[in-house]
């Protein structure tokens, strides 16, 4: 972890886990296993998303931070 883009991408990837671990625990006795199907799909294309969105940022900023 030399740069913050991979710092970003690290802790998005944390956020990530420990959200998903924690839905799990307080959803695991009341959804079915068709709900958490469609959870599963929501939860990855959000934090997916999420992860790009961050990456994109960080790897324009160093692209204008190298231009200068």
């Amino acid at each position: 972890m030399n740069n913050i883009s991979d710092v970003a991408a690290g802790l998005s990837y944390g956020t990530s886990l420990g959200s998903g671990g924690y839905w799990l625990l307080q959803l695991m006795d009341t959804v079915s296993p068709g709900q958490w199907s469609a959870i599963g799909v929501l939860a990855s294309v959000f934090f997916g998303l999420l992860t790009y969105l961050t990456n994109l940022y960080f790897k324009i900023k160093d692209y204008r931070r190298k231009r200068h």
